[in-house]
């Protein structure tokens, strides 16, 4: 061999560095020299012959610009000078970023665009001092940023992208999720024979009040015994999400909060798909279901994408705030019934979803459009909906805080998990003391 080459892996500039290593030898080389160093340089780089040779050529000679400036060729630059326009959103406005991103529980770059377009009256303007002093202590340095966004970086962030705040957060989302702070889902029946089945591209589109019921259980690594669990219920064309607590998969507790979920939403249910869970499938269910006129259908059995639209959201409205220890006591119950409640609300009325609402195949790739909003905005956007419970809405919606709910959450959190470990550890001191 010819060539000197160092051991390793290369990149491309590795690679380019390669070529000028050799250089000057295939310069002075002679012609058949030259053929066994391109054949060597090409089975080592991988590079093209020809843009080997233009490399080669290139390295070392003089150059001169208009102005007169001397310049000598160096393989190892890509560009000689930079061209294009700088940089509109530099690493300078990362910790006002980092900081609306944690504060909206770590959501994506797309559901964090529409997060600060909606609620850029009080997010931009700057939070006072006491609502991040109210957040526990490892969050407030994070939070501090936002007592005061100067006004360039308020422009930034009106009309910054998802790519963009992508790329700013990369590095951020990285260093999270190895610190463990973010994580980027046959039984044969006369009644479920009366159910009908049906499959998630048969359901009817458009109208709000359509929802998918689908329960979440608290069990740990053992499903024996009795044990929590939280019933979700997304609506499938506003994602308007309600969550329940329930003491145990008896129908009795399934039946109170499908009886509370109705009094609470502001629309009204005309449809109703569970799975194939006993929980749902039995009588008194059934019997309420008909009683309210509502359409009752249910899965195929083992086809979760029937069942998608809730399925998909059980890590976001529940896993992500209490994860999958198994919660078996009265207390921790409690605590959990609070907790869904105020997720609901902060889902509902703050947080931004992404509904797919156009897919077309075009040849072998199918593109999709999807439309991002806050579930309370689709709601609104109802036609079918009457405007005094609109009005009530709206109503309901300035009474709101998203700092108290967030906050009354975090405390919640620190709450389940004390009575968590308490149940395992008696030597742990509860400081705050049971509700009755």
């Amino acid at each position: 061999m010819i060539i000197s080459i160092p051991e390793g892996v290369y990149t491309m500039k590795d690679k380019r560095s390669i070529v000028k290593l050799n250089a000057k030898l295939y310069k002075k080389a002679t012609r058949k020299e030259k053929t066994v160093i391109l054949d060597e340089l090409v089975r080592t780089t991988h590079l093209h012959r020809k843009y080997i040779i233009t490399l080669l050529n290139k390295a070392g000679k003089v150059y001169y610009t208009p102005q007169g400036v001397k310049l000598i060729g160096d393989l190892t630059v890509t560009y000689l000078h930079r061209r294009g326009r700088k940089k509109k959103y530099s690493e300078q406005l990362l910790p006002w970023l980092k900081a609306i991103w944690v504060l909206s529980g770590y959501r994506s770059s797309i559901h964090l665009r529409k997060f600060i377009e909606n609620h850029q009256s009080w997010l931009l303007a700057g939070i006072a001092k006491s609502e991040i002093d109210a957040f526990p202590k490892e969050l407030r340095s994070t939070l501090r940023p936002l007592q005061h966004i100067p006004p360039t970086f308020q422009n930034l962030l009106q009309t910054i992208s998802s790519a963009t705040i992508e790329r700013l957060l990369k590095s951020v989302k990285k260093r999270y999720r190895l610190q463990h702070r973010y994580k980027p889902h046959p039984y044969a029946s006369v009644l479920k024979r009366k159910i009908l089945v049906e499959a998630h591209f048969n359901k009817p589109r458009g109208k709000i009040g359509y929802t998918e019921l689908d329960t979440v259980h608290h069990c740990g690594a053992m499903v024996r015994g009795n044990y929590c669990l939280t019933l979700s219920e997304v609506e499938v064309n506003s994602h308007w999400s309600e969550l329940r607590a329930l003491r145990n998969k008896a129908h009795h507790w399934v039946y109170q909060a499908l009886q509370d979920i109705d009094q609470t939403v502001p629309f009204r249910i005309h449809s109703r798909h569970v799975d194939n869970g006993s929980e749902f499938i039995n009588r008194p269910i059934s019997a309420y279901t008909e009683r309210h006129g509502m359409r009752y259908t249910r899965s195929r059995a083992y086809h979760k994408n029937d069942n998608p639209v809730v399925e998909s959201r059980h890590w976001i409205l529940v896993r992500s705030y209490v994860g999958y220890r198994r919660y078996d006591t009265e207390l921790e119950y409690r605590v959990l019934a609070k907790l869904m409640r105020l997720i609901s609300l902060l889902h509902n009325y703050f947080i931004p979803t992404m509904r797919l609402v156009k897919r077309v195949r075009i040849g072998g790739k199918v593109r999709k459009r999807y439309d991002i909003d806050i579930p309370v905005n689709r709601v609104l956007k109802a036609n079918e909906i009457a405007q005094n419970k609109k009005r009530a809405v709206l109503e309901k919606k300035k009474e709101l805080s998203y700092f108290k709910i967030l906050n009354q959450i975090l405390r919640l959190q620190q709450k389940l998990d004390q009575s968590y470990r308490k149940k395992y550890n008696h030597s742990i001191k509860d400081d705050e003391k049971d509700e009755r």
